[in-house]
């Protein structure tokens, strides 16, 4: 009877092993805190196809989930237009006006994704919408170089996920018409981002 014996206490141990092996990992998604130092947007526009008017924005807010092992996440960035600065403050006047940005009736640019599109396990692109002015369109910042890890600054260990990104809009897309054609359609829009996990 030892052989029935041994099989019967086989065949148990097997039935057991789904229960005892550990589950697969599952991919966690992490909350980051953009760091308002090194997170800046900057955009540039043709002037009468000659040279190039550039600003930046300065107050800039917003979330990022992200998991590095799997490219999955999301962001939701707000940028306060308000805060458009050329170093020219009549300039800087007349982006506020009614214009173009209307900051008096629309304070906020905004821009939401949820796929991050990853090739050969980089980042490569991000995709959302971007309103503007209320208005909505799919835009895809396309990303220049990405990367997280930990990163030494005055002694202190620190992980952090950054990368540079562009884009091109067509202003008039979003109502902005003023001075066309002298002020180029097109808007290029470079982004830099750095993140460190956070609070939800």
């Amino acid at each position: 009877m030892r052989a029935p014996t041994l099989a019967i206490l086989g065949a148990a141990l097997a039935a057991l092993v789904p229960f005892v092996m550990p589950a697969p990992a599952i991919a966690a998604q992490t909350n980051y805190t953009l760091d308002p130092l090194h997170t800046s947007v900057y955009f540039g526009a043709s002037h009468f196809d000659r040279t190039t008017v550039r600003g930046r924005f300065g107050k800039i807010d917003g979330r990022i989930i992200y998991d590095p092992a799997t490219g999955a996440g999301s962001l939701d960035f707000t940028v306060d237009t308000g805060s458009v600065d050329t170093g020219n403050r009549t300039l800087d006047g007349v982006l506020r006006s009614d214009q173009f940005l209307d900051v008096q009736n629309n304070p906020y640019a905004r821009y939401r994704a949820n796929h991050f599109v990853v090739e050969g396990g980089k980042l490569v692109a991000v995709d959302g919408d971007f309103t503007l002015r209320g208005v909505t369109q799919p835009l895809r910042l396309e990303a220049d170089r990405f990367s997280c890890g930990q990163i030494v600054l005055f002694g202190v260990h620190h992980d952090v996920c950054g990368g540079d990104f562009h884009a091109t809009i067509r202003r008039s897309a979003y109502g902005l018409t003023r001075f066309l054609p002298d002020v180029s359609d097109d808007v290029t829009l470079r982004i830099a981002v750095e993140a460190s996990p956070g609070q939800p």
